[in-house]
């Protein structure tokens, strides 16, 4: 029992753990927890880089992909490189990091804000000060540990990037040329003709002009089966999804609502009261009493402007573009730069009194022409001047003090002081050096809200919809009953594990989770709420598509579709097969005649009578003499035939060197995505981030 007992716990814990892993590379495992760190490292170099500080779904699925993505090609690469010895140093690092020489560390926190460039003496003395404090055992702010973090993350990928810029170069060095090809290439590329293209159309053959076979299909897939593999596993849908949407009865009440803001709006007799319309109805739009441009406020808003007196209340209205009702007043339109330089210190002092008296002080000396840096320096700022434009706050929430700080900048004129008490106590003094870009500015109270349904309309449909899931418990009776109750049936092909959503509907992991954990091909789901709490989803599995080759009974349509095409083909080589001239191909059934200029060996031509780009144009015309005719020869959607009227070069010098490199780049180029793709095969990766996120 003892043994038994350690024998059991043993294999619960390594249950617990596989069942905690997120995916897998070359036998290596990433953990939930690991996988966490990452994105959040993603989620914070996206924070610092872009200075958000949030993101949306969409934004964040994209983030979790670029982690999991950089992750495992890191991986695949560490593997290689550890077989042959190839490694990155620490001084390769540090000098990177001197040099700035890596987009991870062109990020703000670490620009001079005077040059506007990556400056290592800023990012040595932040170091110095954050193992200073940590020695010390000082508290250290959080945005403290968020830079350091930040940091740490950057050297973890500059290595890893090195290393990958390393072995690139290695392959790179393997590829190369020779003065045979780059004289082929040379010429290919100058050496350029103007033909006349006599062209019959494949499409010009009828569907049932061609008999395809099943032995027809057969000899196609068997030609290009190495196309036809597939590495990760998918899965097979057919689901009827519900989006649900406001009904009359909620559009009559929403619209009424907006109406009573509208007559609340025509009332407001200051700017605070429009305000507090906007705030009481939870518009939308965040009211704050300053100006802003018109791309600060909606389209249908905007639209409004230019022509409205100051006092117009628009009338409320639904808009379909937004889906949204709205209403709106303008409060003011004035002038105002688009930015403005600006210094400001920060008035520190031990009472009210003492703040007052020192900031009339300060303003007092600067009328009489006293440098405001000196000033600041005095009371331990730096003074120093910088931009603030429109953009960077029109569209944030601001409050009281934030709107009264942006009010007093963009009315200030340049060269102007002003003191600025704020109702948290704080006094500001500010001076303006410069304002740039005068544009015309609105201060609108706006009142937008999305239409909704009602929880009257969502439940309706719910039973509605769950009625019709009880009922129909096959595929057959789905597809033939959804019609009747205004459903429709949609078929949902290779989904992977790595889909974030299916059919474009969010929040739908339960079902990519029931698709590939639970359900057998055949198995009907159960209802799914999804979206954002407005879909309703039922799903059939109806293949399972394993790593491999696809069958050809996946592939029929499609390959179908190539067989009659090279049939038709094939009878359009037939008829042509007798010409000798573009005036006996232009007599021949559906040719299409056209002029087609500086064709080349290196550029597939487009032909539009076609709608294909035809490589095979290029090659014929470089073999064909200056007034010979050509053909008739196969392209990929027709019969071609043409005739050479001139032939010339371009004034391009032939530069043996450069077009041995530049021949040795392209090939590795092509062939360094196939070697990821063997390294990735080989590998095995296995990505069960879906089980979590």
């Amino acid at each position: 029992l003892f043994v038994a007992g350690d024998l059991f716990r043993g294999l619960e814990s390594l249950f617990r753990n596989s069942s905690m892993q997120v995916g897998e590379v070359n036998g290596k495992t990433l953990d939930i927890q690991q996988y966490q760190k990452l994105v959040e490292d993603y989620q914070t170099y996206y924070e610092v880089a872009t200075q958000k500080s949030s993101f949306n779904e969409e934004e964040l699925n994209r983030i979790k992909d670029e982690a999991w993505q950089t992750y495992v090609q890191s991986e695949l690469i560490k593997s290689q490189c550890e077989e042959i010895g190839l490694a990155v140093t620490e001084e390769e690092i540090s000098e990177v990091i001197r040099s700035g020489f890596s987009q991870m560390l062109q990020v703000p926190i670490f620009m001079n804000q005077q040059t506007g460039r990556y400056d290592y003496a800023q990012v040595s003395a932040f170091l110095k000060t954050y193992q200073d404090a940590k020695k010390a055992g000082n508290h250290i702010p959080d945005e403290y540990e968020k830079i350091h973090s930040y940091y740490l993350f950057a050297q973890r990928q500059i290595h890893d990037q090195l290393l990958a810029q390393k072995f690139q170069l290695l392959l790179s060095q393997s590829f190369l040329s020779n003065p045979v090809e780059a004289q082929m290439n040379f010429d290919g590329r100058t050496e350029e003709a103007d033909i006349i293209l006599a062209a019959l159309p494949a499409a010009s053959v009828k569907d049932d002009e061609v008999q395809v076979s099943y032995s027809d299909l057969q000899s196609k897939y068997n030609e290009y089966k190495e196309q036809y593999q597939q590495v990760v596993e998918t899965r097979d849908l057919k689901i009827v999804d519900i989006q649900v949407v406001a009904s009359d009865k909620d559009k009559a009440a929403a619209l009424a609502d907006m109406q009573d803001a509208e007559g609340k709006l025509i009332t407001a007799s200051t700017n605070t009261a429009a305000g507090n319309v906007a705030r009481q109805a939870n518009s939308l739009i965040h009211y704050a009493d300053i100006y802003k441009t018109k791309a600060a406020y909606p389209e249908m808003i905007a639209n409004l402007l230019d022509s409205a007196a100051v006092g117009f209340v628009s009338p409320a209205k639904y808009d379909a573009m937004t889906n949204t009702y709205f209403t709106c007043k303008l409060l003011g339109k004035t002038t105002q730069p688009d930015s403005v330089l600006f210094r400001q210190i920060g008035v520190i002092g031990k009472d009210e009194a003492d703040i007052a008296k020192k900031a009339d002080s300060i303003m007092t000396a600067l009328s009489s022409g006293a440098s405001f840096k000196d000033i600041a320096k005095k009371y331990g700022q730096p003074g120093d001047s910088a931009w603030i434009a429109s953009s960077q706050f029109e569209n944030a929430s601001l409050d009281a003090d934030n709107a009264s700080f942006i009010s007093a900048l963009f009315s200030m004129g340049a060269g102007s002081n002003k003191k600025l008490t704020l109702t948290n106590g704080n006094t500001i003094i500010l001076q303006v050096d410069k304002t740039a870009n005068p544009v015309t500015k609105y201060n609108v109270a706006a009142v937008v809200k999305e239409l909704k349904f009602s929880d009257e309309t969502y439940n309706n449909e719910f039973n509605k919809f769950s009625a019709f899931v009880a009922e129909n418990r096959t595929l057959e009776l789905i597809e033939a009953n959804a019609p009747k109750s205004g459903y429709t049936v949609r078929p949902i092909n290779d989904i992977s594990t790595a889909s974030h959503n299916i059919a474009g509907i969010r929040a739908t992991r339960d079902v990519v989770k029931w698709a590939f954990d639970e359900a057998k091909a055949g198995d009907i789901s159960q209802l799914y709420e999804c979206g954002s709490n407005d879909h309703l989803l039922l799903a059939v599995l109806t293949g399972i598509n394993a790593k491999g080759y696809r069958s050809l009974d996946k592939l029929k349509e499609s390959i179908t579709e190539e067989v009659k095409n090279d049939k038709k083909i094939a009878k359009l080589l037939d008829q042509a097969k007798s010409a000798k001239s573009i005036a006996e191909a232009s007599k021949i059934k559906n040719a299409v005649i056209d002029t087609v200029k500086h064709v080349s060996f290196s550029m597939p031509t487009f032909v539009s009578s076609t709608m294909a780009s035809e490589p095979i144009i290029g090659a014929v015309t470089a073999k064909t003499a200056k007034g010979a005719f050509a053909g008739p020869v196969k392209g990929n959607n027709g019969v071609y035939m043409l005739q050479v009227l001139d032939k010339k070069k371009t004034a391009e010098k032939f530069d043996k060197v450069a077009e041995q490199k530049s021949a040795a780049q392209t090939n590795f180029q092509m062939a360094s995505n196939a070697i990821i793709n063997a390294l990735y095969l080989k590998a095995d990766v296995k990505d069960n981030r879906y089980k979590f996120f």
